[in-house]
């Protein structure tokens, strides 16, 4: 997108850091932003979109595309640009410099205001600034992303298999369990940590979420130090990007592909005899993770979180 000169319509439509409580909307804008999700949310029900985010949103329109810009500032998530001459096209520009989980919700924030303000965007400046959430569409914005990334089903789903598997009531669920959820759920997910702690807020299953946020650090700190997750711990918390610029290595895609569960071992399989790729290179990373797939049982994951939380 060289042709486009990133100084000039920075100030214009930028988005400054994300804070993911939009507490304050109302119940009538929850109840048309859950609709709006489940209706966009058609073809994949509960199943996480996480990195698929990019290739879903170019799927629901052609004429959108994605900009990697290296941003000076700590403080820019991504924008949206529509240009308000030429062809009827729209650039989500991401800041390079943030991590793929930031990136995947900045990309389904930007594409809510790409479906319900385009026309807003087109015809005047719309400054995002989420700082000082005065803003009722940034909120709405938001509260869109962290719905189409982690639908309220989903939660409720993996609250009821837990209750199960430790064989507790709804009543007996403590912090520490609500942590270890919201760890796992970040992963699956591929949502920001602090958005899945509000999901849980907003969806009324923790009540003070004040204690989940003055932990955010530690909870974090456990979400890095699981082995099980660190491969893609590693690619969620890492700035690169290969899901909106063309591949630079097939095996790398494949292998991320499979790091971050969007693809089966029987996928990645199947389609490396197609391309008749260099097999041996194919089960290396395969193996690899087959030996953390052995301890992979939510029994013993959930274990392992809380033995870290202690």
């Amino acid at each position: 997108m060289s042709s486009i000169d990133h100084k000039e319509i920075f100030e214009q439509y930028y988005q400054n850091e994300y804070d993911f409580n939009t507490g304050s909307l109302s119940s009538a804008d929850i109840a048309d932003l859950k609709k709006l999700v489940r209706e966009k949310r058609v073809d994949y029900n509960l199943a996480p979109l996480g990195v698929g985010i990019f290739d879903w949103i170019l799927k629901q329109n052609s004429n959108i595309r994605f900009e990697l810009v290296s941003f000076d500032s700590e403080k820019i998530d991504g924008l949206l640009y529509i240009p308000t001459t030429g062809k009827e096209r729209a650039y989500i520009i991401l800041n390079s410099n943030k991590p793929l989980i930031n990136q995947i919700f900045t990309a389904a924030h930007e594409y809510y205001h790409y479906i319900m303000d385009y026309q807003k965007f087109q015809k005047m400046p719309y400054i995002c600034d989420f700082g000082m959430l005065k803003d009722v569409n940034e909120m709405k914005a938001s509260r869109f992303a962290a719905e189409l990334l982690l639908p309220e089903e989903a939660i409720s789903r993996e609250i009821q298999d837990y209750l199960r598997l430790k064989n507790m009531k709804r009543e007996d669920l403590d912090f520490g369990d609500f942590a270890a959820m919201i760890i796992v759920l970040t992963v699956r997910y591929q949502i920001p940590l602090k958005a899945v702690i509000y999901r849980f807020y907003e969806e009324h299953h923790i009540d003070n979420v004040d204690k989940f946020i003055e932990n955010y650090d530690f909870i974090k700190q456990i979400l890095k130090e699981i082995n099980i997750f660190r491969k893609i711990v590693k690619v969620l918390y890492g700035t690169e990007n290969d899901y909106v610029l063309p591949y630079s290595s097939t095996y790398q895609d494949m292998e991320k592909a499979f790091a971050t569960g969007n693809a089966s071992k029987e996928n990645i399989l199947e389609d490396a005899a197609k391309l008749e790729l260099d097999m041996n290179v194919i089960n290396d990373f395969l193996a690899e993770e087959d030996e953390v797939e052995d301890d992979d049982d939510d029994d013993e994951l959930f274990s392992i979180i809380n033995a870290k939380r202690g």
